[in-house]
């Protein structure tokens, strides 16, 4: 006999779960677990302040940094700010980084050139003679029509044409960030 018995302590079979009750458990989970899946697959940056950044740093101040906005021209005419982490998920983290490569010509110092890359050089006659962003038109004929596919064709809201500005920050103090450096515009 087990000493359960000996002191007098009634030991009760191991109680069942209600089947309704478990249903509902199931039902909770996988509510909660649906939308925290959902709340993943949509996370994107909020345009012009990514998430991740709002609680770091200033930085150091004795470095500036230049830094683009990309806008276009609506068929009605108006001038719209454009996200371009809304226009390529992909590469929503990575958007800034991508155009100042493109900017600086990044893809045409590589080792290994793509043929179309190499082409563009030679009838450039050299790295040293392409003007800085050689390819930034096809960047933004492509964002444009992104863009432009997200939109009924008969929408005034459709883009005539992109533009890309760049801004510099010389640093020192967190003032005089928009000094205007040089903008690429193409029309779509």
């Amino acid at each position: 006999m087990s000493d359960e018995h000996r002191i007098g302590v009634e030991t009760k079979p191991p109680r069942r779960i209600a089947p309704r009750l478990c249903v509902v458990y199931a039902l909770v989970t996988l509510v909660l677990g649906a939308s925290q899946l959902w709340a993943f697959a949509a996370a994107r940056d909020l345009y012009p302040f990514a998430s991740w950044r709002q609680m770091m740093a200033g930085g150091d101040l004795r470095t500036g940094g230049s830094y683009f906005q990309l806008r276009g021209t609506t068929v009605a005419g108006a001038e719209v700010s454009i996200p371009a982490a809304q226009l390529t998920d992909a590469l929503s983290k990575n958007s800034p980084g991508l155009v100042a490569a493109t900017v600086r010509n990044g893809s045409l110092r590589l080792r290994t050139l793509h043929p179309d890359n190499a082409a563009l050089l030679e009838l450039a006659g050299g790295f040293e003679r392409l003007p800085r962003g050689a390819r930034l038109p096809e960047l933004l004929r492509a964002w444009g029509a992104i863009y432009n596919e997200r939109l009924p064709p008969d929408s005034p809201r459709r883009l005539r044409a992109v533009r890309l500005d760049e801004y510099r920050w010389d640093g020192g103090a967190y003032a005089d960030y928009q000094r205007f450096i040089e903008s690429w515009r193409v029309e779509l």
